[in-house]
């Protein structure tokens, strides 16, 4: 059975290898943020609005 070959311990790669691997994870991770931060705001613009529109009937109503 063919698979992907084991991947090197931390003290069996090279520097740049370290380096490399390091890089690759802090991108995805800092996509990932990216995308929690994008979705957090939208989140926060529903419930403004959401709190806009609630305000505005209890006024409409209190006339």
């Amino acid at each position: 059975k063919m698979g992907r070959k084991p991947k090197k311990t931390w003290e069996e790669m090279s520097e740049l290898e370290r380096l490399r691997e390091e890089n690759e994870r802090l991108r995805t991770e800092n996509v990932f943020l990216k995308k929690l931060r994008a979705a957090r705001l939208r989140d926060e613009a529903k419930m403004r609005e959401q709190q806009r529109q609630l305000e505005k009937w209890l006024e409409e109503d209190s006339d």
